[in-house]
């Protein structure tokens, strides 16, 4: 073979090495699954709550969650409610890791905003606007707190769970701000779910609602009286998380049922790093 040959065909290979190096150094979209469901709320399935929306998406290590609730029916006669939380944080290996909660509550012509930050070695800091003015006895230590998610990590944490294992086993240690309790599934079963917004298959689980810290001891009691709920969750969407569709939450009167009623999905490309502010508006999100 002549010299020139050999030489061309190395100057190709270079080249084609360099490009691939230049291919990996570029960063590349990332692509999130986005889940925007609608439930009605009811208490013993004849009370209208209202109505609460979750938008939750999940993009290579990261997520973010949005829940909107607010009251109608007969329960807007006597205390108007309005809810709006978020939560944000990192998809590991070994699990769900929260670093931003933020919650905006009006309820019975009062209103609180907590504003929840957990630093990259764990501690967990508080602004909460009006403060409580008791903290329950006992009240959560810097410990508890630690060891918890907020409320809505601690839901996408389930749905991460569900998805990688298919089964209802697991402890998640919850902290809102004043009140410290485990949310604990068990049980499990496979089951259909057909409705207009999804039809396939659902994972039941067992939901317990154990209280830890941040109570008044004057309803030790009321406590102790919490009934076991459900979750289910859907297991034929989603490659990240299987997002819950109906839900039995277990309350001190009884249990406050979610039932789907809309159910959009979305694969999102996301250039910078996923946050609540560079996800879209929900009105982006198509049907599914």
């Amino acid at each position: 073979m002549p010299i020139a040959f050999w030489a061309k065909r190395r100057r190709m290979r270079l080249w084609t090495f360099l490009l691939s190096l230049l291919l990996l150094s570029v960063p590349r979209p990332a692509f999130a699954d986005r889940f925007l469901l609608d439930y009605d709320a009811a208490v013993f399935g004849v009370l209208s709550l209202g109505d609460v929306t979750l938008d939750v998406s999940a993009v290579g290590k990261s997520y973010v969650a949005r829940a909107n609730l607010r009251s109608r029916g007969l329960l807007r006669l006597f205390d108007r409610t309005a809810l709006e939380a978020s939560a944000s944080g990192a998809i590991e290996a070994s699990g769900v890791a929260w670093t931003h909660y933020d919650l905006d509550h009006s309820y019975a012509r009062k209103r609180r905003v907590i504003a929840m930050r957990r630093t990259p070695i764990g501690a967990v800091t508080a602004s909460i606007t009006p403060n409580y003015r008791e903290w329950g006895e006992p009240p959560a230590t810097d410990a508890q707190k630690q060891e918890s998610r907020d409320p809505l990590s601690s839901l996408v944490a389930m749905a991460v769970d569900i998805r990688r294992s298919g089964l209802c086993v697991g402890r998640y240690p919850t902290f809102d701000g004043r009140f410290r309790y485990d949310l604990v599934l068990d049980g499990g079963k496979t089951a259909r779910f057909r409705s207009r917004s999804y039809s396939g298959s659902v994972l039941r689980c067992d939901l317990r609602y154990e209280p830890v810290a941040g109570f008044n001891p004057k309803n030790e009691n009321e406590r102790r009286r919490y009934p076991e709920g459900e979750i289910w969750f859907a297991l034929d969407v989603g490659e990240s998380l299987a997002p819950p569709v109906r839900a039995l939450i277990p309350l001190p009167l009884g249990k406050a049922g979610l039932s789907l009623s809309g159910l959009r999905q979305a694969r999102l490309e996301v250039s910078p790093p996923l946050t609540a502010s560079t996800l879209p508006d929900n009105d982006s999100v198509g049907d599914r």
